[in-house]
Parts: C-alpha cells; sequence; structure tokens
C-alpha cells in the first residue's frame, strides 16, 4: 500500500509539473468536464504589468475557454494586430464600429488610439455581452449593443463553441455544439441610424462574424462605404453567387492588404484578384480595406 501511494504521489507531481504552463489543456478539461450542480461562469484577471491590453493592476473578464483566456494568461495581450495597424495611421475623428465585439478586447485597444472619438459595438450573445460591458466600463464615449447585425430584424440560431468563447456564429459545424436564440438586427437601418448621429465622423469597421462577414460586407450600403476609412472583415471562403458583389465592392477602397499567419508573418498589400489565390488556399485570413 505505501509503494501503491508513493508511485500515485510522484505521478501526481509529474503531471501537475507537465500540465503547470499548459494553460489551454487545464481549462479544455474544465470545459469537458461535467458540472452537475454548479459551474463558474467567468473569471477576473488582474494584471501584473501593463499591456496593449490593460494597464498594471487593471482587471479583465472573461468566459473560461480553451483558447482566449489561456493565450492571455501566456501572453498578456489577445489579438494586437488590428491595434497595430490602426496606431501607425494618421487619421481624425472616427468612429469605430465593432460587429461581434465578443469580450471587447479590440475596442478595449483601440479605445488607446487619439483619433478615436466614437465607439459602437455588437455583441448578440448575453453571457458574453454582460463581460464585454464590465471590459469597456471605462471608455468614454462608448455605445454597447446586445443584438447582432444580420438582414432583417429577426430572433436568429446562434451556435457557440464552448473549447472557445470566440467562436460564436450563426453557421453551425461541428465544434459549435450549443444552440442559443439571439436577437439580431438590419444592417443597413443600423448604420443608417449610426450615420444620422455622427455626421462629422468617419468610420473604421471591424467585423468578426465567423463565416457571416462577406454577407454583411456585400449587404452594406455604398453610401456608408464612402464614410468608411478602413473596413476589416474575416474570410476563408466565399460562395459563387456572393463573388461578383463582393470583389466589385473591395474595388471601391484604394488599397488592400491581407493578414495570413499561416502563410506569412506580415501583413501584405495585395490587388483584388491576388485574393484568388488566398481562397484557394481555404485557411481563415482578415482582410483590410483603406481609403
Amino acid at each position: 500500500m505505501r509503494l501503491k501511494r508513493l508511485i500515485q504521489k510522484k505521478t501526481k507531481k509529474f503531471i501537475i509539473k507537465k500540465l503547470s504552463n499548459d494553460f489551454s489543456t487545464l481549462f479544455q478539461a474544465y470545459n469537458l468536464s461535467k458540472k452537475k450542480y454548479c459551474e463558474i461562469p467567468y473569471v477576473k484577471l488582474k494584471f501584473k504589468k501593463s499591456s496593449n491590453l490593460a494597464k498594471k493592476n487593471e482587471t479583465i473578464y472573461l468566459k473560461i475557454d480553451g483558447q482566449i483566456l489561456p493565450k492571455i494568461l501566456a501572453t498578456g495581450d489577445y489579438d494586437t494586430f488590428l491595434y497595430n495597424f490602426l496606431k501607425t495611421k494618421k487619421l481624425k475623428n472616427i468612429c469605430f464600429i465593432d460587429i461581434g465585439a465578443n469580450h471587447g478586447f479590440i475596442s478595449k485597444q483601440i479605445s488607446n488610439l487619439p483619433y478615436i472619438k466614437k465607439i459602437i459595438t455588437f455583441e448578440p450573445f448575453t453571457p458574453i455581452y454582460k463581460l464585454l460591458e464590465l471590459n469597456l466600463k471605462k471608455i468614454n464615449n462608448i455605445h454597447n449593443f446586445n443584438f447582432g447585425l444580420s438582414k432583417k430584424n429577426q430572433n436568429l440560431s446562434f451556435y457557440e463553441n464552448p473549447s472557445n468563447s470566440g467562436d460564436l456564429s450563426l453557421i453551425n459545424n461541428k465544434q459549435r455544439t450549443l444552440k442559443h436564440i439571439c436577437k439580431f438586427k438590419n444592417y443597413n437601418q443600423i448604420m443608417k441610424n449610426i450615420m444620422n448621429g455622427t455626421k462629422n465622423m468617419n468610420f473604421i469597421i471591424k467585423t468578426d462574424c465567423q463565416g457571416y462577414d462577406v454577407e454583411l460586407f456585400n449587404d452594406l450600403n455604398l453610401n456608408f462605404l464612402k464614410k468608411t476609412k478602413i473596413y476589416f472583415l474575416e474570410c476563408n471562403k466565399i460562395q459563387d453567387n456572393q463573388k461578383d458583389i463582393f470583389f466589385k465592392k473591395i474595388n471601391f477602397f484604394k488599397r488592400i492588404f491581407i493578414s495570413c499567419p499561416l502563410i506569412h508573418k506580415n501583413i501584405k498589400k495585395i490587388g483584388s484578384k491576388d485574393l484568388l489565390t488566398y481562397l484557394d488556399y481555404k485557411v481563415e485570413f482578415d482582410l483590410i480595406l483603406v481609403n
């Protein structure tokens, strides 16, 4: 018995040592476990030193998952490419529109840019939206909305990947196993309302809608694009019936950049025809359209 307990103790120490810095494994284990009596709705992270995401001693709130939480614990940052791209730009009087804002971490970083005078966020999934409000409560001139944007006003099925709190989508797949019903409103009508309330401002738009970005972009009225200085959207494929209008609209912009970490490290300037090559790769990339 003593030998058995010794072996168990040694094995336990070995496993703990191996997993001590593997945050993803730890939180994935929590997500996969059966929580019959209680659960942890969110966690608070207090920063020991400043980063792009938070200042020293500041607290952020986020859901337990195997992707976003481990990355922030390990690096102190999250998805900085958009902030790094924008911090070199010389712009004035900009309203930043964050569609699919999730925990609000992109908007939190963008709020530090001096030319950002207003931020508007949209997040349809209420548990995440409540954390977004906590994360962005200290930002001035911000307006947060607990609904998503689509082609019309409606309640829609919204699918969640329990292992990745950033993977919420109108499009179902094998990883998005949890189904919710969330509120969505008409994209063009909301943008018209924003235009009427920000007549002296130009716009930076960011969409992160896990596969629905192209449809949103195609549906947006050209009058709104005329006031858009930069448009960020996620992309990995474009349906054949969407390609004509998509390429017509991206040619409305003067410059096109692409961020595709699986193919190249740095952001690259491309032509609209080069985009076909990236679509052939069948990997997710970020498209940056600049006027």
